[in-house]
């Protein structure tokens, strides 16, 4: 998309990013619903993974982090944007303030307590902890600038001073923030990781042919879909990405086929609800890919960037109801 001015991180380009960063809390315990398998066969399943108290901790713990991750969804990454576009220019004009906003304190305490309650949990998770670890005290550096700050955002002291204090805690403010930035990329790209390898275990373990191997299938093309989402929207001219985020949209179509076979092979009524989800991700994703192609995209089409932020949180959307769903072991 054209309005992005800035590169990774700070502009629209993140705000589209911080907005695909969706985890999917108990992945592999969602394989078991809604799969086409009998009770007795789950149920067999579910006796070997209570056996393992570790792998249960471990799952609870990651859970909470990825929970944590979900609290903040990009947050910080948008603020720092929404700062340097609106916030930033006004005092660099030395002009006196009319508004002045900073990260809402309430929620960077909740993101804040949410990872070190994670962190204090039973258990180790050596590919998570270190980054969770960095991304707290990130935030717990950042909280008191931020608070000084929101006291004097809230009660309008920009009107008495005409923006001194904001001027003179600038630097500090975007140093700290940036540090926070920085720490939450890390550790969402930890979550995706590991999210990643452990729904390819989940789909080399399951029997070739069955629904659990097709659906562990549709996650992960759906995951690889939306890792080049957002160069189909903010890069129109990026050609080949967008013929291979079409490529994944047609595995994903062809392994959603499959799996509803198998599932209607054990269970004749199907599950339509998920079926509607995978089905909704596909064809808003192919919608995107034909407004790319007709170049509403374009910075020449003159289509409000509003519009195609909607049109991006929509397909975002989709995709988080579709794991929501999935995440539902017993949802059909």
């Amino acid at each position: 998309m054209t309005t992005i001015r800035r590169t990774w991180g700070y502009g629209m380009g993140h705000f589209y990013r911080a907005l695909a960063a969706t985890f999917s809390v108990l992945a592999l315990v969602g394989l078991a619903g809604c799969n086409g398998e009998s009770d007795e066969q789950t149920s067999k399943k579910a006796a070997v993974e209570s056996s393992s108290a570790s792998s249960q901790t471990e799952l609870a713990k990651s859970n909470a982090y990825i929970t944590a991750a979900n609290e903040s969804s990009g947050m910080f990454a948008r603020a720092l944007a929404s700062y340097q576009d609106v916030i930033a220019p006004k005092l660099s004009s030395n002009r006196p303030l009319e508004t002045y906003t900073v990260v809402p304190v309430q929620q960077l305490t909740k993101v804040r307590t949410r990872l070190d309650a994670a962190g204090a949990m039973e258990g180790s998770i050596p590919e998570l902890d270190p980054a969770a670890r960095d991304y707290a005290a990130a935030i717990a550096a950042f909280e008191p600038v931020n608070n000084g700050l929101s006291n004097y955002a809230q009660s309008k002291g920009f009107l008495t001073d005409g923006g001194a204090k904001a001027r003179a805690e600038d630097q500090a403010y975007v140093e700290a923030l940036t540090k926070v930035v920085d720490a939450e990329k890390v550790f969402f790209e930890k979550i995706e990781a590991r999210d990643e390898r452990l729904m390819r275990e989940a789909y080399e373990k399951a029997p070739e042919g069955s629904a659990a191997r097709y659906r562990a299938g549709i996650v992960l093309r759906s995951k690889a879909a939306m890792k080049k989402v957002v160069t189909v929207f903010s890069e129109p001219d990026d050609i080949a990405t967008r013929k291979a985020f079409a490529d994944d949209l047609n595995d994903m179509a062809d392994l959603v086929e499959k799996w509803d076979r198998a599932v209607r092979a054990e269970k004749p009524d199907g599950c339509p609800a998920l079926q509607n989800s995978f089905n909704s991700v596909i064809a808003d994703g192919r919608k995107a890919i034909q407004s790319a192609e007709k170049g509403r995209f374009s910075p020449a089409s003159g289509t409000p960037s509003s519009v195609i932020q909607s049109e991006f949180s929509i397909l975002q959307q989709n995709f988080s109801m579709m794991i929501l769903r999935l995440n539902q072991p017993f949802f059909c």
